[in-house]
């Protein structure tokens, strides 16, 4: 065969010969040498006999077989479509900076060829319109579902194995969603494909294929996200809460992102803890609690908003913070005496987080004052706020105005 040293990167869509592109199939008749994992290459061996094939999914040894046929045009099959969930990005990255830098590759092509995906598949068979739909992946990983179910008309998720399908359908349940439809796809493309649509429980009883996949409907879906939430729809008991509209200055002030890394240091009855996760709803938020009665409510709170993405250490800072290194925004709202040690630890991170300490007692606020100070000359930006919030009660035919703490809210970042 000529030496074109073409290395084609494709997606040959589900499995059924019958869905690969025209273009996919040139490719492959035009290559000598096919590697993919062993489901792929079966798919394909019998409609293209004449060639010399691999079975492999490791991107390292991938490359290992590419760098032995190197003078030969090699196709290496993917399922489903090279752009979604594909270990052809990885390879795809791996092999640029061969080609890059390795003579060997310098003439070497990367050519890519898109297949048909489970999700565009799913779509049209279901008639959805895919710009709407939430993608995620349980294969192999964790994901975060309720913010996603809740927040998404649709939520497309790849499982693993017919257990995954039933473990996301047991934590629907303990979520609340019991009504939405699922649509449940197995073997597509095949002779026994099989779409199902029903709920939770519907499927919870149903023999699953180990290849599927599936779309959460949710036609309520709420996208907002409020911060500053009803000091009521906490558990509270006796121990102290951060306001609501305290919280809302403090959630404004970390500007935290959907994949932050946050602290809630001395987190209390664990509103801000709440808030945090609600933003962070890719991240993971970590609540340092050392009150044991606090821990509880925290508890409460953390099954009562279906908050995946905490986790609770009960433990007095700095204790408990080992982690504390990776986050992106922190807020201190109980010290217990070791503001200053805390500080001096946020400060080695190289991360460059956003800090936010809030203060009633002049000890406390006297602290914020010289770390203010330290924080300056390290070159973060900083202010200090104070929040005096009052609020209306009726006495008798008359409303008065019931002033709270006055709340100091120090500020630094970069």
């Amino acid at each position: 065969m000529e030496n074109t040293k073409n290395i084609n990167l494709i997606g040959i869509g589900l499995g059924n010969p019958d869905l690969l592109t025209k273009a996919a199939i040139s490719a492959i008749e035009r290559s000598a040498v096919i590697i993919g994992a062993k489901r792929i290459i079966e798919s394909v061996k019998e409609d293209f006999p004449d060639k010399i094939y691999f079975i492999e999914y490791n991107t390292e040894k991938i490359i290992d077989i590419i760098k032995e046929n190197i003078d030969l045009e090699i196709a290496v099959v993917f399922s489903g479509d090279i752009s979604l969930f594909s270990g052809s990005l990885k390879l795809f990255d791996k092999l640029k900076a061969l080609v890059e830098d390795q003579k060997d590759f310098k003439d070497c092509n990367i050519n890519t060829f898109p297949g048909i995906s489970s999700l565009s598949y799913l779509c049209a068979k279901s008639n959805i319109d895919i710009s709407k739909v939430k993608i995620l992946s349980f294969h192999g990983k964790e994901e975060l579902l309720y913010h996603n179910i809740d927040s998404n008309e649709y939520t497309f998720i790849i499982t693993s194995k017919a257990e995954g399908v039933k473990e996301i359908c047991r934590k629907l349940i303990s979520f609340g969603f019991f009504e939405l439809d699922i649509i449940l796809g197995e073997n597509l493309s095949y002779d026994n494909e099989r779409i199902t649509i029903g709920t939770a429980s519907d499927l919870l009883g149903m023999d699953i294929s180990d290849l599927n996949c599936m779309i959460i409907s949710n036609p309520d879906a709420d996208k907002s996200i409020s911060i500053g939430l009803p000091d009521e729809v906490f558990a509270r008991d006796k121990v102290p809460i951060t306001k609501s509209e305290v919280r809302a200055v403090i959630m404004s002030k970390l500007d935290i992102c959907p994949n932050s890394i946050c602290y809630d240091i001395g987190a209390g009855s664990g509103s801000v803890t709440i808030e945090m996760s609600r933003l962070a709803y890719e991240g993971k938020v970590y609540a340092i609690e050392k009150n044991p009665l606090a821990v509880e409510l925290i508890k409460k709170n953390i099954h009562n908003f279906n908050a995946e993405n905490i986790e609770l250490i009960h433990a007095k800072a700095p204790d408990g913070l080992d982690n504390i290194l990776d986050a992106d925004k922190i807020f201190i709202g109980g010290s217990g005496g070791e503001l200053i040690n805390m500080m001096e630890m946020i400060f080695t991170s190289k991360k460059n987080p956003t800090i936010v300490i809030s203060a009633i007692t002049m000890e406390t606020i006297a602290q914020i004052t010289d770390i203010v100070k330290l924080a300056k000359e390290k070159g973060y930006d900083t202010e200090i706020t104070a929040v005096n919030i009052s609020k209306s009660k009726e006495v008798g035919p008359y409303n008065m105005m019931i002033a709270q703490n006055m709340v100091f809210i120090g500020v630094i970042k970069m």
